[in-house]
């Protein structure tokens, strides 16, 4: 940990925030809990529109991860690559699709799931490299609304970077 943000003590969270750190046993999102309750109504408001783009969208649960994981492999959030959410893994998600991610040939991965980790990958990193033809192939796959989710969804697993920034450690998946 750096001294960029101070982690509030865990006898002076709020309630909620000790709640949900008490909730959890990987050392990092607790980490993670005590910076952001430096500003606890905005990470209340982070947390459930966060929520809401991850496990209520039109995605699917197994595109949703793989979405979040190839941003985090952006951001080398080690707390983000060091989770998997269960419903994703009960909806097919596998190590082995994990790992290629950062691949050249993704051979288990659907046509969707190849544009939308393509489009993750460039918006997290290089945004203006989107083109006319990532655009369309999106366009193919997935509605309007599905669009608009999978680019929230880029912006909130965002929080990477600054996770990092404040040297929050994880011990990541072996990607």
């Amino acid at each position: 940990m750096n001294d960029f943000v101070s982690l509030v003590p865990v006898d002076e969270l709020p309630a909620d925030l000790r709640a949900n750190f008490d909730a959890t046993d990987r050392p990092g999102l607790r980490d993670f809990i005590r910076m952001m309750a430096n500003a606890p109504d905005h990470y209340r408001r982070y947390n459930d529109v966060y929520g809401h783009i991850r496990y209520d969208n039109h995605l699917g649960a197994r595109l949703t991860e793989l979405v979040r994981l190839a941003v985090a492999q952006t951001t080398q959030c080690q707390l983000c690559l060091s989770g998997r959410d269960p419903t994703a893994l009960a909806d097919g998600l596998t190590e082995e699709m994990v790992v290629e991610l950062v691949a050249d040939d993704r051979p288990h991965l659907a046509a969707a799931e190849e544009a939308a980790v393509n489009f993750a990958f460039k918006f997290a990193s290089d945004h203006t490299a989107i083109t006319e033809q990532d655009k369309k192939e999106l366009q193919t796959y997935f509605t309007p609304e599905q669009i608009i989710e999978l680019g929230l969804l880029c912006v909130m697993c965002m929080v990477g970077r600054f996770s990092m920034l404040a040297g929050i450690q994880a011990a990541s998946c072996a990607v």
